[in-house]
This record gives C-alpha cells, sequence and structure tokens, in this order.
C-alpha cells in the first residue's frame, strides 16, 4: 500500500508522513487534476469534449454505453477525477525557489544525512527512487534516537521533501524541466 508518483522523476511518498502535494512546499506551483472518461478510461479533456471523440460518434452513443455498463447508477457527467495530480515545472521559473528552500531544509536536517546527499553520484539514478540511490540517507533516518513521535515524524516529514527536492533539483538542472503525476 502506498502512493507513488511518476514522470520524470519516479518514487513513493514516506507513508504517513509526506502529503501526495508535497511538491508545493517546495515551490510555488498549482496541480493540474486529471480526468477520465467513464466506460473507455481515455484521458479526458473535459475544458473541450462532452465525451470520449476517440471511442464514441456522439455524446449520446457514450452515454448509451455508460448506462449500459453502469446498469444501476445516476450517471450526472461522462468523466471521473483520477486519484492523482500533475505538476509541470520548468528551470526558469521554479529552480531559483526550488534551491532556496532546499537551503532552508538543509539547516533543520541532520547533518549526516544531508552529507550522504553529497555522496550520491550525480547521474540518472537519481531520477528513480527505486533504484536504491537513497538508501544511505534512510538508514540514517532510521538510525537517529527521537524523543517522541511526533518529533520522529517531524524529521522523517523534512527528509521526505529533502529526498524529493532532490530529484527535483537534478531533472531541472539536467533537462531543464520536470513532469511528475502524483497519486492522492
Amino acid at each position: 500500500m502506498g502512493r507513488y508518483y511518476s514522470g520524470d522523476i519516479e518514487g513513493k511518498f514516506w507513508f504517513g508522513v509526506q502529503s501526495s502535494g508535497d511538491v508545493e512546499n517546495l515551490v510555488n506551483i498549482t496541480p493540474h487534476t486529471y480526468y477520465s472518461w467513464i466506460v473507455c478510461g481515455c484521458n479526458a479533456e473535459i475544458e473541450d469534449e462532452t465525451y470520449c471523440r476517440s471511442c464514441f460518434q456522439s455524446q449520446t452513443e457514450h452515454e448509451e454505453a455508460a448506462l449500459e455498463e453502469y446498469e444501476d447508477a445516476d450517471i450526472e457527467c461522462l468523466y471521473m477525477e483520477m486519484q492523482s495530480n500533475g505538476y509541470s515545472l520548468d528551470k526558469d521559473t521554479h529552480y531559483p525557489e526550488l534551491l532556496d528552500n532546499m537551503t532552508k531544509l538543509k539547516l533543520r536536517l541532520n547533518e549526516n544525512f544531508i552529507n550522504e546527499f553529497d555522496n550520491i553520484e550525480q547521474n540518472e539514478k537519481i531520477l528513480n527512487a527505486f533504484t536504491g540511490v537513497f538508501d544511505k540517507t534512510c538508514s540514517i533516518i532510521d538510525d537517529m534516537k527521537f524523543e517522541n513521535d511526533y518529533e520522529k515524524n517531524k524529521v522523517c516529514e523534512l527528509a521526505a521533501r529533502y529526498t524529493l527536492g532532490y530529484q527535483i533539483e537534478y531533472c531541472l538542472r539536467t533537462t531543464e524541466s520536470c513532469n511528475i503525476l502524483c497519486e492522492y
């Protein structure tokens, strides 16, 4: 169980301490909400279309298919909100703010944790947290002693945010943009 993010960077949000909208704590950005057409599941651009033109000849045909598939349901519209938000960051707009916020985070985190990031080889493995590139940083947090659960959760929240920011920073620095789809 968990919530994942994908796109130009990949990973899993830290369970219980990291929000799916944590990107918004790193940079000032408004997420894009995605929709899909019911019945076919195609991406729905609801501002421009009233039914899936790729799969149906008319809105009536799409409505009939929806009524057939969902016999007992009261169909109010032909799309549904997907359980994710998208973020499109670009270097010119977001990079300076990201660097500033990463510097502020460094001051609030354990020195050994931050120093371990200096040992991470600067390559594309950073873009995918599942490669194990952040395992040593996480083990430092695991080995820390906390006075209470609140303190532990706060440190973990900041560590998770820093790790996400580290991925975004690398992506922006090397490709000029970073597109992320975040499950919620």
